[in-house]
């Protein structure tokens, strides 16, 4: 009965130690989940347009940051990125994929609102993939006839942006300043560049 008595007592001392443990690491760390889409506004020549994306978020509520690993959406027609002289475009399809992560620090909180305001930059690398379908006339008797292109690429861009969150859902303004990918289509010459401003609504769980 002795025996039985101390292995009961020595077990809930463990699942106690375990259970401050837990609850000493969950007061200093939070991990979140957001889904986001808005108004993306890139440079002229890719159109503005919707955008969206996903975050993985870890806050560290002591030190009043997070960091976050974030992935973006943009897909487009209507978008004109091929200089003089153009291809006689009948049909085309844009997607730009940026991949960043980002770091962020807590301006103000106010608990009785359930309001918190971010500030943070980032940086990452983004992945473009286009489709065109053009049309080419070639020979004496001036033959028209369609042609297709897959190009992809990508570079390296940065990042600035802010979050406000109030409960769970959140509003975040956010700039993007990528360096431009040229590429080539035939004798065509086209410029990717995904540089500029996003407005965001989304939900963090």
């Amino acid at each position: 009965m002795l025996k039985i008595l101390f292995i009961f007592i020595f077990v809930s001392q463990l699942a106690w130690s375990d259970d401050n443990t837990v609850k000493s690491i969950s007061s200093k760390i939070n991990q979140y989940y957001s889904g986001k889409f808005g108004f993306y506004a890139p440079s002229r020549e890719l159109n503005n347009g919707l955008i969206y994306g996903i975050d993985g978020i870890t806050e560290f509520n002591k030190l009043k940051f997070f960091l976050s690993g974030s992935i973006d959406l943009y897909i487009k027609k209507t978008i004109d990125i091929f200089s003089e002289p153009k291809p006689k475009i009948t049909d085309q399809a844009f997607l730009v994929l940026p991949v960043h992560a980002n770091v962020a620090y807590k301006l103000f909180e106010i608990p009785d609102a359930e309001t918190k305001a971010y500030f943070g930059i980032g940086g990452g690398y983004y992945f473009y993939f286009y489709s065109v379908q053009y049309r080419e006339s070639s020979g004496i008797l001036g033959t028209v006839f369609e042609k297709t292109s897959n190009q992809n690429g990508g570079d390296v861009f940065f990042t600035v942006a802010g979050r406000v969150l109030i409960g769970k859902i959140f509003l975040e303004p956010r700039f993007y300043f990528a360096k431009p990918t040229n590429g080539k289509i035939d004798n065509y010459n086209y410029k990717i560049d995904p540089s500029g401003f996003a407005i965001t609504l989304g939900f963090q769980y």
